[in-house]
């Protein structure tokens, strides 16, 4: 789901001006794809609540006190502070 969320991100961002695209005139979009920052918030919440159906999940499987479960409270906090982070930048 990251690797799904960083490659909409990368097409949602606007296009990046080198010295050629002046010289030749090509018109480049200098706003964000609205479209593909919806899509990014969808992704993001979608691996949200994998996320956090994983750690409801691992509680219920974990047969001991020593079972690690703190993978999954990593990723949830990282997918929490990447839904952050896109809303914050619409």
């Amino acid at each position: 789901m990251l690797f799904a969320s960083l490659l909409i991100f990368h097409k949602a961002k606007p296009e990046f001006e080198t010295f050629f695209d002046k010289f030749y005139g090509i018109a480049l979009r200098t706003t964000w794809d609205m479209k593909f920052v919806q899509y990014l918030i969808y992704t993001i919440l979608l691996g949200l609540v994998v996320s956090v159906l994983g750690i409801g999940l691992s509680r219920f499987r974990a047969r001991r006190e020593t079972d690690p479960k703190k993978q999954l409270i990593l990723l949830g906090f990282l997918y929490l502070l990447l839904f952050v982070v896109a809303w914050i930048l619409l």
